[in-house]
């Protein structure tokens, strides 16, 4: 006769406790090693380290590396290794009759379990925020807010992951697909996410930036935590590098408190589906009848739709397709790719060959029309992903990068971004298909990305080719020559290629390389005219004429200018000089704005110089006579293309530059 106990039984608890203690005490030395022990260790030498020197503080020393540990990494291993150990009985006959045999219900069984598994895995947690605070109040690093907010993060993670680890062994009959349903759960989102990517990437029009712009999200909280939910530090620099201040914040108590209800949901939803198992499905490898047909879909869909997609990338490598081409040939091989895991999947679950009847034959139509309709609905851009441009009002800041990178934060430049974007896709028939359709002319990439006021980014890449061949259509012009206008304007050239303090700055340093021909050894000997000679200021004034000849250039369109028919930037038999030159500009007032560096989101710490390279060609005459002029070169002879470099010495690894 079932006892009538509710939820928790003593002798049970003492029982699961003496069975997983050896885990807790584990997970409490290997907390203890990498936090309290490394914090000591660190502080032990402070005021002899370059800490000191830099500005540090010890407070700011145990702050920074809060910030940069783990929060919900931890309770994920742990949660399912004690959650396993607890109730290891589900997954053996014998023990699992036997245990339901007892006077004990299932409910004092189950939340026994819980408690016990619990206690584990947190008491560690909080033993070692205990020691952590009493080594913050020796050191009179008062830090107690940051190292209990982070214990509080490390704890809902570890409830949260505890409750999926109880739903993924009861949604097994075996131990091992228990814990792999484990890892699939948490990373669930992510991996639907990543196959949309992987897909969108190799189909789409303009998405083969797809996969680089992904952002954590609340659906993958073994991620997410992490990211979003602990101490977040900042810290702002003097001109010479060190720590002048520091502030910190504690964020996303909102979303651990949505994972706090979420655990709880979970931990319910578990107890009814326990109270409903069978014991006969010990075993199986799905015992909860309404998972299978997700199991068989989801697996079907998502394998087959990323193999289509990679098949029909792989056909494209060998010969490029039309995109209505690519596009059919994915389909195609994503349902037959989808057909074989379909019934790949009954006969795990059935654990039998004999899965081939009219009931599955008719569940296998079913999911076939189903997945056809999904990648139709792709191909035809139902949800508008490919024509996807954000509102004005949504923008943070939008970027173009082809030949040289321009980042706009101006609403009106923001606009103008936004129209020459949606009437570049307006006609996207033409545009998917200029590999296929201008295969023989010089290409490039334009890339144009949107980062939202939210955080979240929108990139689109596409191809693109030369705009002054003949060969090309009046709709391509149409859709392409307006953005080259506007990235060829001299003032936006200036203001975002060479930045924001090209119009206030002193040119501190500069250098052009000339060659020598060596006829004897088929070489070029490069020299560097240094002007050591010459006091700084007379240096500046120097450099300032050639700047100002290079400007120029620039207002000329001699220099910097974005060209789509750009095959190689360092192409052998482009007109680009092989002399390098470059220099670097310096405002000691205004802190230099990198256009590239945010676009690419570089760490960008305050700077107030930046070297600029500039690639020329012998267009920029100004340019080029300045130097001269001003003893960086003597005999034309030391100016040489990458075409008249590779003619004479053939090709460039065979011969070198000294």
């Amino acid at each position: 006769m079932q006892s009538k106990t509710s939820f928790f039984n003593l002798a049970l608890f003492k029982k699961n406790i003496s069975r997983t203690w050896i885990v807790g005490l584990l997970y409490f030395v290997v907390l203890l090693i990498f936090m309290p022990i490394s914090m000591v260790i660190s502080l032990s030498n402070f005021d002899q380290s370059w800490y000191v020197d830099s500005g540090y503080t010890k407070s700011l020393l145990m702050i920074e590396n809060f910030s940069t540990t783990w929060v919900a990494e931890w309770g994920f291993v742990v949660s399912m290794v004690v959650a396993a150990i607890t109730f290891w009985y589900l997954f053996s006959k014998r023990d699992n009759y036997m245990m339901h045999a007892f006077p004990v219900s299932r409910t004092s069984l189950y939340f026994t379990g819980i408690i016990s598994s619990s206690i584990i895995a947190l008491v560690p947690v909080i033993l070692n925020a205990v020691i952590l605070t009493i080594v913050a109040a020796a050191e009179h690093a008062y830090i107690f807010d940051v190292i209990w907010y982070f214990t509080f993060g490390v704890c809902v993670s570890t409830i949260l992951f505890l409750s999926i680890a109880m739903f993924s062994l009861m949604a097994s009959g075996q131990i091992v697909p228990g814990i792999v349903f484990y890892i699939i759960f948490n990373v669930l989102y992510l991996l639907m996410d990543v196959a949309f990517r992987i897909t969108s990437g190799i189909l789409l029009f303009g998405m083969t930036e797809a996969t680089s712009y992904r952002k954590a999200s609340v659906f993958t909280p073994v991620e997410f935590i992490t990211n979003n939910c602990g101490v977040v530090l900042n810290k702002y620099y003097d001109n010479v590098g060190n720590v002048k201040s520091y502030t910190y914040t504690m964020g996303g108590a909102g979303y651990l408190i949505a994972y706090l209800v979420a655990a709880v949901v979970i931990f319910a939803i578990t107890y009814f589906i326990y109270k409903a198992k069978k014991l006969e499905t010990v075993q199986d490898f799905i015992a909860v009848p309404f998972l299978k047909p997700v199991f068989t879909i989801g697996m079907s869909f998502f394998i087959s739709m990323v193999a289509g997609a990679l098949i029909a990338g792989m056909v494209d490598a060998v010969k490029v397709q039309m995109y209505s081409v690519r596009f059919a040939i994915a389909i195609v091989a994503a349902l037959i790719i989808g057909a074989i895991v379909f019934y790949a999947s009954i006969m795990l679950i059935e654990k039998t060959v004999r899965v081939f009847s009219g009931k599955t034959f008719s569940f296998f139509l079913g999911y076939s029309a189903l997945a056809l309709v999904i990648l139709i609905g792709m191909r035809c851009d139902v949800l508008k992903i490919e024509n996807k441009v954000p509102k004005a009002q949504d923008i943070a800041w939008v970027g173009i990068s082809s030949s040289y990178t321009m980042v706009f934060t101006d609403e009106e430049e923001i606009q103008s971004i936004r129209e020459l974007h949606k009437n570049f896709i307006d006609d996207k028939k033409e545009l998917r298909d200029v590999s296929v359709l201008y295969k023989d002319l010089p290409g490039s990439y334009l890339t144009f990305k949107y980062k939202l006021n939210n955080g979240k980014v929108i990139a689109r890449t596409y191809e693109v080719v030369d705009t002054e061949s003949e060969l090309v259509s009046a709709t391509y012009l149409a859709a392409t020559e307006p953005i080259l206008d506007y990235l060829n304007n001299p003032s936006r050239i200036k203001q975002h290629v060479i930045g924001n303090i090209w119009d206030n700055c002193d040119v501190t340093e500069m250098s052009f390389s000339t060659y020598t021909y060596d006829k004897e050894h088929n070489d070029f000997f490069s020299n560097n005219e240094t002007f050591d000679y010459l006091t700084d200021k007379e240096k500046q004034e120097k450099f300032g004429k050639v700047y100002e000849a290079f400007l120029k250039d620039i207002d000329e369109g001699s220099v910097y200018t974005t060209s789509f028919g750009l095959k190689d930037y360092y192409g052998r038999d482009s007109e680009y000089l092989y002399n390098d030159f470059n220099f670097t500009v310096f405002n000691k007032n205004i802190p230099y704005f990198s256009d590239e560096q945010r676009f690419w989101e570089w760490d960008d710490d305050s700077q107030y110089y930046q070297n600029i390279y500039a690639q020329m060609t012998r267009q920029c005459v100004n340019t080029l006579k300045a130097l001269k002029d001003e003893g960086f070169y003597t005999d034309e002879s030391q100016i040489i293309t990458y075409k008249e470099y590779s003619d004479t010495v053939g090709d460039s690894e065979g011969g070198y530059i000294y």
